[in-house]
């Protein structure tokens, strides 16, 4: 109820003092402001904005639990290379609604490591969140990983931030060659800390989701995936990717609760790998999303 009311004030000021800022600045602030307050109701049922995929299992529609290791910690543990990453995601070509992210990875034989760091909104209201991964190889077939997260809140109304303390856990399952199984369970236990009086949509979103990629011939697979969460019993995501040259790749997918479809494209000039995604909402447009990778 709180972030209804700090939004709504951040409205109010806005518009009341509309003849003390230049037009350009007044638009462009009320725009912002409004599509915060209603992301939350149009964009899709338990949409969290600060936990984003990379821009490459964007491109691909998601599927977070067997594409991307700032959901599944167990990914961690099949990387080749140690790397560093950046994604920056923003939502309807508004810079104030970007979410931004960098990782360092540290794949090893006895235990795989790594850290992240992501952050969402603007000056007055900025969700973020400090991560802690660990994964392990277990045999061939299996790898197991946990993440610790903590995820705060800071705006100007509050004196207290409101603040989530929470575990991931995954797991990958290799059962052939080109099969790869994974499950996610997502901010399963969480812990409120700080103010717990301010409802903060994106802090309370748990998620259990099972994916499988398949190698359907050489530099071709695709993912799926089935999710529940704490909003929609079940919902899904499916996409693609093909390389038809040994540096570059073409990535499609769909996403569900509304249907979102995804493009994108990446390529490699080693050690960097750049990726950069669109998804289109039917009500709100075009948002997009580019990744950059250094490996090492």
């Amino acid at each position: 109820m709180k972030y209804c009311f700090f939004l709504c004030a951040e409205l109010n000021k806005a518009f009341f003092y509309d003849y003390l800022l230049p037009k350009s600045y007044r638009m462009k602030r009320h725009v912002c402001l409004m599509l915060l307050f209603f992301c939350p109701y149009i964009y899709a049922p338990a949409v969290n904005n600060l936990r984003i995929a990379d821009v490459r299992s964007i491109g691909m529609g998601g599927s977070e639990a067997i594409s991307s290791a700032l959901f599944n910690p167990s990914l961690l543990a099949l990387h080749a290379n140690n790397s560093i990453c950046t994604n920056h995601f923003n939502r309807y070509g508004v810079k104030e609604l970007g979410a931004f992210n960098g990782s360092l990875y540290f794949p090893n034989r006895i235990l795989s490591f790594g850290a992240d760091v992501s952050t969402f909104g603007y000056g007055a209201y900025r969700e973020s969140q400090l991560r802690l991964l660990l994964a392990k190889q277990l045999n061939e077939q299996w790898a197991l990983g946990v993440g610790f997260q903590y995820a705060f809140l800071q705006t100007e109304l509050f004196e207290d931030m409101a603040g989530l303390l929470s575990t991931d856990i995954g797991l990958t399952f290799a059962p052939v060659d080109n099969w790869l199984i994974g499950l996610l369970i997502m901010n399963m236990p969480s812990v409120r800390l700080g103010d717990e009086s301010v409802e903060i949509k994106d802090f309370k979103t748990y998620l259990i989701q099972i994916g499988i990629r398949w190698e359907i011939i050489d530099n071709v697979f695709i993912v799926c995936a089935i999710e529940n969460n704490d909003e929609q019993a079940v919902t899904g995501a499916a996409g693609m990717e093909y390389q038809p040259f040994t540096d570059f790749s073409i990535r499609t997918g769909i996403k569900g609760g509304p249907l979102l479809p995804s493009l994108g494209v990446g390529y490699c000039f080693s050690p960097f790998a750049v990726d950069v995604a669109i998804i289109y909402h039917p009500v709100l447009g075009v948002s997009s999303g580019i990744g950059l990778q250094f490996t090492f």
